[in-house]
């Protein structure tokens, strides 16, 4: 949360810092006597666009801050609730994007717009950073990868896709990828759940399917199908829990 409004915040003292500094400069003249029309007029200029720039990093900064306080509400309870999925995708993608532009990588959405779902935002966004902490640790092999989410509505249903461009999953692997405990990465940062994780909140909470698909060097997709009205927990004799977050990492 700090190092996504450092940028913002960061932007706003500077054009602050710099307005006072043109006050007080113009004040002077102005008590000097001294202050010219073109004074005045270069320091009015210099305000309105230093004001313009102070109110876009401040509405960048409140945009973030409701976008990590309703990421972490949904993450916190696992609070079913009526959502719109771009937005809810755009919020979490908002937590992730200083992880993955450290890395010198790209995410991308295209999330079709009007897709209103009935139920759990906080563990879905789960799955969504399972699988971006997953190609992180697994798909690239140096900076500049490229990940993309899309989803849209299909037969009445949510399909969601992850893809990377990365080094792809061995075929061997992929029958084994959402077991417990299942990495390639013991010891540098994988502890095989992960992705066992992200199976069990499809398939169970979200009364969904999520599938891979990948071939060496072509990278990796990750098919997720979801009802737009998730399953009733209670009538299945099950309670959610608030999803745990962690790092993905199940290849």
């Amino acid at each position: 949360v700090a190092h996504e409004l450092n940028t913002p915040i960061g932007n706003s003292l500077l054009m602050a810092s710099t307005l006072q500094e043109r006050t007080s400069d113009i004040a002077a003249r102005f008590d000097s006597a001294s202050l010219r029309r073109s004074d005045l007029a270069d320091y009015m200029s210099a305000s309105r666009e230093a004001s313009s720039l102070i109110m876009r990093s401040l509405h960048n900064a409140a945009e973030l801050v409701n976008s990590f306080r309703q990421v972490s509400v949904d993450q916190a309870s696992a609070q079913r609730r009526r959502f719109d999925l771009a937005r809810a995708c755009q919020e979490i993608a908002a937590t992730l994007m200083n992880t993955v532009r450290l890395g010198r990588h790209r995410l991308e959405l295209a999330v079709a717009p009007g897709i209103v779902m009935d139920s759990f935002p906080g563990p879905l966004g789960q799955v969504v950073i399972n699988f971006v902490n997953n190609a992180l640790l697994h798909a690239f092999e140096g900076p500049g990868g490229s990940m993309v989410l899309e989803a849209a509505l299909r037969d009445g249903s949510v399909r969601m896709v992850f893809r990377d461009d990365g080094r792809g999953i061995p075929q061997e692997h992929q029958s084994r990828i959402f077991d417990p405990f299942f990495t390639t990465r013991m010891g540098q940062g994988g502890s095989g759940l992960g992705l066992n994780i992200t199976w069990n909140i499809v398939t169970t909470l979200l009364g969904g399917t999520v599938r891979v698909e990948s071939s060496p060097g072509q990278g990796t997709a990750f098919i997720v199908e979801l009802p737009l009205r998730a399953p009733d927990p209670q009538a299945q004799g099950e309670v959610p829990a608030p999803a745990p977050f962690v790092a993905a990492d199940g290849r």
